[in-house]
């Protein structure tokens, strides 16, 4: 972040001084680059600016002639071509050649104007500076296509001729021998320049292109912006429990918001005044990128959840409803995918190519997808419940064999408390090809009972006994009368009983209630039964036991003697069909 470089009067003694006023004369106007001369001579304009500004600054250090400083290095850095650079990167590196390149230029002949293409008609695709290979393309495709650019090989092979170059005499005069050196020594205005001259001497020694002390403190900060992080989180984390009211979602969420709001004011501190410079100052972009995204995709996860808690609490919407259930889940899968285009984005930021990100994430997800094939299969078993709504939070289902109170529907599963007090978790991929019964969901409960009664009884009673069972079901307030229905039927002569099927709907949803009513009709029909004088039957065998009857023998003879004159007669009647047929 420093790095003023261009001293005013020896760029005024230059040839083309008279045209660089011109170009500079508004502080708004672009930086020319139509061609190899326009850029070159941007480039010098831009530089002297700096250094005018830079000069006032170390004179009087204010927060005013940081930032133009600050503006000053972005607008030089645009005759860069940076398309190489990490988005993330490109002040930092700008800025940095930009005082690299001032110190090759002041170590270089100077240049006629004249003798750097600069016409309107037949420009060359690039030019280089005589004698070096500093060379200036034109871009041929992107929003900057057409322009005369230093080349992107030019701004990568800077730091190395600028070590090349760097011992040999100035053939110009400038404020400072080497403005690269001056940016790892330069701060802002909150650190006094006699402060750090009073530092002891291996403090000011640079590393990674910045001084000791810059990055004892700056890893101080770090420290100190992880250590109120996890003390905050430890904090909510205490009072919340977990918990995934709108309340707790949005204490949750001041962590993530904490963490991005210190690590940004920790890296304007860096920029703006202990100015980082040189590969640790790239270093640190790097990290803060990293975190910062990281707190946005964690600040977007809990935002989705958030947003739904928030329509889940209107009146519309009861807690424990589909609707909600479906809404959380939506919550979750669209947090998940909004946090991760969060992370694509800010990858792309630091030199990852989004593209390259999503389609490495395509075929990862693909292996993914083989290797967790019954997470995913349970995931979409539970989106097609929530779709089916066959049941819901509350309600007492029968799935296969078992059945119980559905407590929790999941993505990757549900949980069913048993009647025994047990909870079994189903994956939902079962769930959704189980046939389900929902008890809760029926309108009425339907009362289904055998009477089974002893042989003994009458048929003069069963008629008695069969419409005044009929007559006193219908007369209870909660047994619903429709066409034939209650009913009282004789339906079978069993092996030890008459049976008497009884059928009635009772009018409740609540099994509970159901139970209360079938009890008392059960009672009201044990009393018909008893009034009727009939009673219930055991299952059992009656042996009858009794004296030998001979068979009757006339029958058996009279039987005899008609089976035999029925086979002459047949006889009879076949030889005559022979006969005919003969003759």
């Amino acid at each position: 972040m420093i790095f003023l470089r261009i001293l005013t009067s020896l760029i005024l003694l230059m040839p083309g001084a008279a045209f660089a006023q011109d170009i500079m004369a508004s502080p708004l106007a672009p930086l020319e680059t139509s061609s190899p001369r326009a850029t070159y001579q941007s480039f010098l304009d831009a530089a002297r600016e700096i250094e005018d500004t830079f000069l006032d600054y170390r004179t009087n250090k204010t927060r005013e002639g940081r930032i133009a400083i600050y503006d000053g290095l972005r607008r030089s850095g645009r005759v860069f071509d940076l398309s190489q650079t990490p988005e993330a990167e490109r002040g930092e590196v700008g800025s940095l050649r930009t005082a690299q390149l001032f110190d090759v230029l002041m170590r270089l002949p100077v240049l006629d104007p004249m003798d750097i293409p600069g016409g309107e008609e037949g420009l060359p695709a690039s030019w280089a500076i005589p004698e070096t290979e500093i060379e200036i393309a034109r871009i041929a495709q992107g929003p900057r296509a057409g322009e005369y650019l230093f080349s992107s090989q030019t701004v990568a092979r800077l730091p190395e001729f600028h070590r090349r170059i760097a011992d040999y005499p100035l053939l110009r005069d400038t404020a400072y021998r080497n403005w690269a050196d001056q940016t790892v020594s330069f701060t802002g205005p909150f650190f006094a320049d006699a402060w750090i001259e009073n530092l002891p001497g291996p403090l000011r020694e640079p590393v990674l292109g910045t001084q000791v002390w810059k990055v004892l403190l700056t890893a101080v900060i770090w420290i100190a912006i992880g250590s109120l992080t996890v003390g905050w989180g430890m904090i909510i984390a205490r009072f919340d429990n977990g918990g995934t009211s709108v309340g707790a979602l949005a204490a949750r969420m001041t962590v993530p918001a904490l963490l991005a709001g210190l690590v940004w004011l920790a890296h304007a501190f860096a920029v703006f005044q202990s100015s980082l410079a040189g590969s640790f100052a790239s270093g640190e972009i790097i990290v803060t990128t990293v975190v910062l995204y990281l707190a946005f995709a964690w600040l977007a996860l809990l935002a989705c959840r958030l947003v739904v808690e928030l329509i889940v609490a209107l009146p519309a919407i009861p807690d424990q409803s589909y609707d909600a259930h479906l809404l959380r889940l939506v919550a979750r899968v669209g947090g998940i995918v909004a946090a991760g285009g969060v992370l694509a984005y800010g990858a792309d930021k630091i030199g990852i190519p989004a593209l390259g990100l999503v389609a490495g994430v395509g075929v990862g997800g693909v292996a993914l997808a083989l290797a967790a094939q019954s997470t995913i299969e349970n995931l979409f078993g539970g989106i097609s419940i929530f779709a089916d709504r066959p049941f819901r939070i509350g309600d007492f289902i029968q799935y296969g064999s078992g059945n119980g109170v559905v407590e929790t529907i999941g993505p990757r599963s549900s949980r069913i408390r048993g009647l025994d007090g047990t909870l079994t978790t189903v994956p939902n991929a079962d769930l959704a090809k189980m046939h389900i019964v929902n008890y809760s969901l029926r309108n009425s409960c339907l009362l289904l009972q055998v009477l089974r009664l002893r042989y003994e009884t009458t048929r003069l009673q069963l008629e008695w006994l069969l419409p005044t069972i009929q007559r006193r079901l219908a007369a209870h307030p909660m047994v619903e009368e429709t066409p034939g229905m209650p009913r009282a039927r004789l339906v079978a002569l069993g092996s030890s009983s008459i049976d008497i099927e009884v059928r009635a709907y009772v009018t409740t949803s609540d099994f509970g209630r159901f139970l209360e009513v079938q009890e008392a009709l059960l009672l009201e029909l044990q009393a018909i039964v008893k009034e009727g004088g009939a009673g219930f039957a055991y299952p059992s065998q009656t042996l009858y036991v009794g004296r030998d009857r001979r068979l009757d023998a006339d029958a058996r003879a009279r039987a005899e003697t008609a089976a035999r004159v029925a086979r002459d007669q047949h006889d009879m009647a076949e030889r005559l069909d022979g006969f005919a047929a003969s003759g």
